[in-house]
């Protein structure tokens, strides 16, 4: 097929021959070539059993996310912002997946594939159901329909058994909070947010109940972690804050001296990305409540 016909059958695709689940593909053709530069599809392709042919930033996605391993096929296409069409174009995707994009950035890369933005945050219903949806839409035009449904289910139980046991237990509030470059604030997580529901679906609570911003985020002093005492605190220690952490790691200083640091009631999380998908929100469940499984007494009936 020449580039020529080739372009004017993703045309098509893009202005109307598209299936019912709203994915362009070409008749006769199954889709598996797909650039994610969303992590959440990149995550959820992994997690199906397709990998991309290339995602963006694969060096910081490998720091961060906490689940399955890119391939070494997997090629790095750039910052998502800024991807290397040229090399996208090589690859010739069937698909490509995206963040919200600039409108000229969007032509653009619609001129190579068909683009899909893909947006699950916020998740106003939750981080787990919007990521299994989007993981059940993408299983079907991919054909792995039985994988995910698999997965979510066994995802589902797995929850659910996680909830018995700590329902067991004495729960403190917990707060999942990471430290910004300046040392003296941190992001929390609330409303709308992948640890909102990972809490809500332990049954914990939420030490931070203020308010936040449209992905679920607040931008608060470091003193403001102490606003619980009886709070546990959950921190992610990623590279980009490691340093800094280590030199607020100080008698006498800010963080040593919250009641959690102070009472070793903190869990540290070394790969963390809150805009993930469903394989993320199932591990994260996972760390919280094995933590909590092993720091807190059994309640007594």
């Amino acid at each position: 097929m020449s580039l020529t016909r080739r372009h004017l059958l993703q045309g098509l695709a893009i202005g109307g021959l598209a299936c019912a689940s709203g994915l362009p593909v070409f008749a006769g053709e199954r889709l598996t070539r797909i650039v994610a530069l969303n992590w959440v599809a990149a995550e959820t392709l992994l997690t199906l059993g397709v990998p991309p042919l290339a995602i963006s930033d694969d060096r910081y996605y490998r720091v961060r996310m906490p689940t399955l391993p890119l391939p070494d096929s997997v090629r790095d296409v750039g910052p998502y912002w800024e991807p290397n069409l040229e090399l996208i174009q090589q690859l010739q995707p069937q698909l490509i997946l995206s963040d919200p994009m600039t409108p000229t950035l969007e032509r653009r890369l619609n001129g190579i594939a068909p683009t899909e933005r893909v947006a699950i945050y916020p998740a106003t219903n939750g981080a787990w159901r919007a990521t299994t949806d989007f993981m059940n839409d993408l299983a079907q035009r991919l054909g792995v329909e039985q994988v995910a449904s698999e997965y979510i289910a066994a995802g589902e139980r797995r929850l659910a058994a996680l909830r018995a046991t700590l329902a067991k237990r004495n729960l403190p509030p917990v707060c999942v909070a990471v430290l910004n470059q300046d040392g003296r604030h941190a992001a929390v997580y609330g409303k709308n947010s992948m640890v909102q529901d990972v809490l809500d679906r332990l049954g914990v609570e939420n030490a931070w109940q203020g308010p936040v911003g449209p992905v679920g985020l607040a931008m608060v002093s470091i003193e403001r972690l102490a606003e619980r005492p009886d709070a546990h605190l959950v921190y992610v220690d990623i590279p980009t804050t490691s340093a800094r952490l280590q030199s607020l790691r100080q008698p006498n200083d800010l963080w040593a001296n919250l009641p959690a640091v102070r009472r070793g009631h903190t869990l540290t999380l070394q790969r963390f990305y809150p805009y993930a998908g469903a394989a993320s929100v199932l591990d994260l469940a996972e760390r919280i409540a094995a933590y909590l499984d092993s720091a807190t007494e059994l309640a007594h009936v």
